[in-house]
């Protein structure tokens, strides 16, 4: 309410008035002076010194922060439907309420281009996810970063990071899911994805067969692959092909006894397990799937439902919360990459910790 007065006696929005008191922004010093000569005469205490570095002491005023949450690459209506990245979306959206700030919601399909929204909206910072689809880096988020400061959720890049990243440990998914595998009993591995030039892809599969390898196990990556590169990233031990259905055929034809299979994600699971079946490899019974993104929407209409390796949600959210308000204070800090720990959780839908270490 003392925000709304401050901004009523300066003739001057909101948003103006946070960006005058937080500092945050660069503003005409006309509209400083009178946004501080409003403070004056409301009678807001405080030191002059205070105000004139743009800040109140916080038991006296509380200054609204808008943070805006940007989809970088691709639209965010569809993106933001995927059931684990609308997770995430959810918990940031609690997290930003906890710290009393305010989410608007945007998108740069093209990173060259800055939403018109961005520019008027007067947010102190940005929490961005990038597209992995367009194989964009944080490089691309150069113009995003002109505006604000930002911190980046979800995906991976596999170079140095020169924006503060918030993320799953996707190598220590690839294990995880070696873990749980090797715990039932079984000796022959794969592993599987149809996104298999993403950089968490790749990241989850090297550890997935640093775990088997620690057994004594060369675990088999297969790959559905439209592209003739190197992907030496996975090893010798591969099987690529450009349809998944082949893939599925290659495996059937190779694969003696009951077998474990780590799938890429749980967007891709749904749509092997029918194949399997077709192939007459029966999961629960012949191969014994562990899959990732702990989606329950997709798993639910699974028979066995397969164990899945939840990211944690809540805890990446608020940990990009908390290292955007630092960033928005500290602008010149080293950026820094932040993993959360993932979690197993059984076809039952009980999170379980794996013995092996």
């Amino acid at each position: 309410m003392t925000v709304t007065r401050i901004a009523e006696k300066a003739g001057v929005s909101i948003a103006t008035v946070s960006r005058v008191l937080n500092n945050s922004r660069p503003v005409d010093p006309a509209i400083v002076e009178r946004v501080h000569k409003a403070v004056e005469q409301l009678g807001i205490r405080g030191s002059t010194q205070s105000r004139r570095r743009g800040r109140l002491a916080d038991r006296e005023i509380q200054v609204p922060t808008t943070i805006a949450i940007v989809s970088l690459g691709q639209r965010y209506r569809e993106w933001f439907e995927v059931p684990v990245i609308a997770g995430v979306v959810a918990e940031l959206n609690r997290a930003a309420q906890e710290s009393h700030m305010g989410v608007m919601m945007a998108e740069m399909p093209d990173p060259t281009e800055l939403n018109p929204v961005l520019r008027r909206s007067g947010a102190a910072g940005a929490i961005v996810f990038i597209s992995s689809e367009t194989q964009l880096t944080t490089k691309d988020a150069a113009l995003l970063r002109s505006q604000f400061p930002v911190v980046r959720v979800m995906g991976w890049q596999l170079s140095v990071t020169d924006i503060d990243h918030v993320c799953p440990d996707h190598n220590a998914i690839g294990h995880l899911a070696s873990q749980y595998l090797l715990e039932q009993g079984l000796t022959n591995l794969a592993y599987l994805t149809t996104q298999p030039t993403w950089d968490f892809a790749k990241q989850r599969a090297q550890g997935f067969m640093a775990g088997a390898e620690a057994a004594g196990i060369s675990p088999t990556m297969y790959l559905q692959d439209n592209q003739s590169g190197p992907l030496g990233t996975y090893g010798v031990n591969t099987v690529r092909e450009k349809e998944l259905e082949r893939l599925i055929d290659r495996m059937a034809e190779t694969r003696k006894g009951r077998f474990g299979l780590f799938i890429f994600r749980d967007a891709e699971t749904v749509h092997i397990y029918p194949l399997l079946r077709a192939k007459g490899l029966e999961p629960g019974r012949d191969v014994i799937v562990v899959s990732c993104d702990n989606e329950a929407i997709r798993l639910s209409a699974l028979q066995p439902r397969p164990a899945s390796i939840d990211l944690g949600a809540a805890e990446i959210a608020h940990l990009a919360v908390s290292r955007l308000s630092r960033r928005i204070q500290h602008k010149n800090e080293p950026p820094a990459r932040i993993l959360v720990s993932p979690r197993l959780v059984t076809g039952e839908g009980q999170a379980v910790t794996t013995s092996r270490s």
